[in-house]
C-alpha cells in the first residue's frame, strides 16, 4: 500500500509472526530488561532469528525496561550499530535511552559507531541485497559459513556482520578483555590491523571504547563519506578498506535506494578484485555493470599493508603515481609506516575500469 501510494518502498516492523514473515517486515526482539545478565540473550536472540530465516531484525539498544548502567549501555550500543536493524527505543522514564542521558563517554560512543555505521552503508546495503536475494541474512551465526568446524557450534556471543566483519561484543561487566574464535583463515584486527590465525583461540583487549571486530584476509569493505544520516550528501568518493592476502573479489551493489525499480533489473554491480602475490599487490575496478546508472564518483583506497617492506612503487592504468605527504592531492599515494596504512586517492573515476599495482 505504501509503495503504491508514492512509488517508494515501504518498511514496517512487527513483533512476531508467523512463517513467510521475513518476506515483509522487520522483527523486533520484545522488551528485554536494562540489566547485564539478558545482553548476550538478545545476540543469541539474533543468531536463531537469523538461522531461522529472518534477516532483519532489531532490538533496542541498553534494553527497553528502566534506566540502563551506563557501562552496559556503552556496550549495548556497540552490538545495537553492527545488528541488522540499529534502534533506539526504551519504556518512558526519566533515563529513557537517548544517549546523552547516559553521560559523556557514553554520548561519544554513541557517535563513534553511529558514524561507522553510515561510513559502512555501501557495505550494508550490499549484504542487505545479498540477504534478499539468498536468504542468508546480515547477522550470521559462525556455525553458518563454518559448518565444518565444530568449535564454533556452541559460540552465541560472536557473530559474522556481512561476509568480511567479525563482530565480537563484550558482554561482561567490568571486563576490558575477551576470548574471540576465529575460524580458518587470516583475520585482522581492525582497528589495529594485527594479523591473526585462524582456527585459535585469541585473548583480546576490548577497551570500553572498543567493539572488537575482526576483518576476513582478502576482504574488501566499500565505504562512503561521513554521514549524519542516509543521502545527507553526495557519496562524491567511495572508500575500497582492503585487507589484502590472497584472491579475492567484491560485488559492490547499487540501485536508486529509494522506488521497487530494482525488481525489474534496474541496478548495477560494480567488481573490485584484490590479488596479492609474491608481495606485489594488484587491485582492478571495474566499471558498473547494468541497467542503472551510478552517480559518478571518485575512488579512495585505503589498503592494509601487511607486506614486509613498504610500497614504493604504486601505478593506476600503468602510470607512476605520486608519493604524496599532502593527502588531499589525486592522483598520489600515500603510507603511514606506523600504522602500515597505505592511501591511494586515485585521478580515475567509477565511468571505467581502474587497475592499480603495488610493489
Amino acid at each position: 500500500a505504501f509503495e503504491k501510494a508514492n512509488g517508494f518502498r515501504g518498511l514496517n516492523q512487527t513483533r512476531e509472526g508467523y512463517a513467510g514473515i521475513q518476506r515483509y517486515p522487520y522483527i523486533f526482539a520484545g522488551d528485554w530488561p536494562s540489566e547485564w545478565q539478558y545482553f548476550a540473550p538478545v545476540i543469541k536472540a539474533g543468531l536463531n532469528v537469523g538461522l531461522s530465516g529472518v534477516g532483519t531484525w532489531a532490538h533496542c539498544m541498553g534494553g527497553f525496561e528502566h534506566a540502563a548502567d551506563p557501562e552496559l549501555y556503552i556496550r549495548w550500543v556497540q552490538f545495537g550499530m553492527f545488528s541488522p536493524v540499529a534502534m533506539v527505543f526504551g519504556m518512558d522514564h526519566p533515563g529513557y535511552k537517548e544517549p546523552w542521558k547516559y553521560g559523556d563517554d557514553a554520548l561519544k560512543n554513541f557517535k563513534k559507531y553511529d558514524l561507522l555505521r553510515y561510513r559502512l552503508f555501501p557495505y550494508l546495503y550490499t549484504t542487505m541485497h545479498q540477504q534478499y536475494q539468498t536468504g542468508v541474512p546480515m547477522m550470521r551465526a559462525l556455525v553458518l559459513d563454518n559448518q565444518e568446524d565444530e568449535n564454533v557450534y556452541e559460540i552465541a556471543d560472536q557473530y559474522m556482520f556481512g561476509d568480511n566483519l567479525m563482530i565480537a561484543p563484550v558482554t561482561t561487566k567490568g571486563a576490558i578483555t575477551r576470548s574471540v574464535y576465529l575460524p580458518k583463515g587470516v583475520w585482522f584486527n581492525y582497528w589495529t590491523n594485527e594479523k591473526y590465525e585462524g582456527k585459535k583461540n585469541h585473548h583480546v583487549v576490548a577497551p570500553l571504547d572498543t567493539l572488537p571486530i575482526f576483518v576476513k584476509g582478502g576482504s574488501i569493505i566499500p565505504m562512503q563519506p561521513e554521514m549524519s544520516y542516509a543521502g545527507e550528501k553526495p557519496v562524491d568518493v567511495i572508500t575500497l578498506d582492503i585487507f589484502p592476502y590472497g584472491n579475492s573479489k567484491y560485488d559492490l551493489y547499487e540501485d536508486d535506494n529509494l522506488t521497487s525499480a530494482y525488481k525489474n533489473g534496474d541496478f548495477a554491480t560494480t567488481t573490485i578484485t584484490s590479488s596479492l602475490k609474491n608481495g606485489e599487490l594488484t587491485i582492478n575496478i571495474a566499471k558498473p555493470v547494468g541497467k542503472f546508472k551510478p552517480t559518478t564518483h571518485q575512488y579512495e583506497l585505503q589498503i592494509r599493508w601487511s607486506g614486509e617492506n613498504p610500497p614504493n612503487v604504486i601505478l593506476e592504468n600503468g602510470e607512476k603515481m605520486v608519493s604524496s605527504q599532502f593527502t588531499g592531492r589525486r592522483r598520489s599515494w600515500h603510507y603511514v609506516p606506523k600504522t602500515k596504512i597505505l592511501t591511494i586517492l586515485t585521478s580515475a573515476n567509477n565511468q571505467s575500469d581502474i587497475t592499480y599495482k603495488i610493489k
